[in-house]
């Protein structure tokens, strides 16, 4: 790999150098709606015993709302949601 992008030789299904030029704020809206849940702080790749964290919170939070049961006459199992807060 001698001469041209770096980027545009390893993905080459992607046209890199063709994407139009966005303003600062638009990419982060754009961001946004890709990934909902990212509050833009760095991971705490650490192990911080004792301290319970949000995907454990909402995990919590769904497993009292929810119930995991039969939900057909043909034996299927799956979620189904008993009550408590709207989702």
């Amino acid at each position: 790999m001698k001469g041209g992008d770096s980027t545009t030789y390893k993905r080459k299904e992607i046209p890199m150098g063709n994407k139009e030029r966005m303003q600062t704020a638009d990419r982060y809206n754009a961001h946004m709606l890709l990934h909902p849940n990212d509050d833009g702080k760095p991971k705490n790749k650490q192990i911080t015993w004792g301290n319970v964290g949000k995907r454990t919170k909402k995990l919590n939070a769904f497993y009292k709302n929810h119930v995991y049961t039969f939900i057909d006459t043909d034996m299927n199992k799956g979620w189904v949601y008993i009550g408590g807060e709207e989702e």
